[in-house]
């Protein structure tokens, strides 16, 4: 497979990332603080592939602490934390869950643990989407929850982190089939609420939407991949923010909106990165 290596590299940093995460996360933390070494880890080693995605609760993706941000981590807070880099393009993806200082929520989490781990036994040249997506509900299901139906895991390629393929987390009859060289991200997410997510506001994320000279400076720091606002002080300073609304006005980014829960259920999630191969498949953020 071209850039084998690199994807290898992108997937062990990310793993790396990601335990100092959950070793570092505690009760009274901010947000922000957390996100920050996670990111400044992946820095010093590779690109970032995207802003730390810190979601707590019935937050299933897409929030990432603002700048200004002065949210702080509680007891009883389940924490998703996505975490991704990239070299040379090539993409490592990888989450899990965690409760800070309590275990009422450990069945949840363990589901999407277990939903995964099985779904990667699954994984392998040929194989329908929908089956994994299945096996996904199945699993989640035994243990009284319901997967996130309007969630999904994604194939990735250079320098695109949604490259066209989705894995879902239930059988939703497709035909598609994983093909060997594909690299994917396998990620359920289990609630104990609907099922279902829903926009709720601006999660500090953003993506490129089109083409301009006045968003060139963006374009060469982050190229095609998502960004943080935080981020943009970097280049604009203490212009960001209006120099952020004017872009969206003009449609040259987009941001990414808060998904949540729409019955207010919590939602824990676990991921990984895959190479799919002829007879099986081989994790990349293990």
């Amino acid at each position: 497979m071209e850039n084998y290596e690199e994807y290898k590299e992108a997937g062990r940093i990310a793993r790396d990332a990601l335990k100092l995460g959950i070793k570092n996360i505690k009760e009274g933390k901010s947000y922000l603080e957390l996100a920050e070494e996670i990111e400044e880890y992946i820095k010093r080693k590779a690109g970032l592939a995207f802003p730390v995605n810190i979601s707590v609760n019935s937050t299933a993706a897409h929030y990432t602490p603002a700048k200004h941000d002065e949210l702080v981590f509680e007891k009883g807070d389940v924490v998703k934390i996505d975490v991704g880099a990239h070299v040379n393009g090539c993409i490592g993806d990888t989450a899990r869950t965690v409760e800070i200082g309590t275990k009422k929520y450990e069945k949840l989490i363990e589901s999407a643990e277990k939903a995964l781990e099985e779904a990667i036994k699954m994984a392998r040249d040929g194989v329908k989407v929908s089956e994994i997506g299945k096996k996904i509900e199945e699993c989640i299901a035994k243990y009284g929850f319901k997967p996130v139906k309007n969630l999904q895991g994604h194939s990735l390629e250079r320098y695109n982190l949604h490259a066209g393929l989705s894995i879902p987390n239930f059988d939703n009859k497709s035909q598609k089939k994983l093909k060997a060289g594909q690299v994917v991200a396998i990620e359920p997410f289990a609630t104990d609420g609907a099922g279902i997510v829903v926009d709720a506001g601006i999660g500090n994320i953003y993506r490129i939407a089109k083409n301009s000279p006045f968003i060139s400076q963006i374009r060469k720091k982050f190229s095609s991949l998502p960004f943080a606002e935080r981020w943009l002080y970097e280049i604009y300073g203490e212009k960001t923010q209006s120099k952020l609304m004017f872009f969206i006005r003009r449609g040259l980014i987009v941001p990414y909106y808060k998904l949540v829960d729409m019955q207010g259920g919590i939602v824990a999630q676990a991921e990984h990165t895959l190479l799919i191969k002829e007879d099986g498949c081989e994790v990349l953020t293990i």
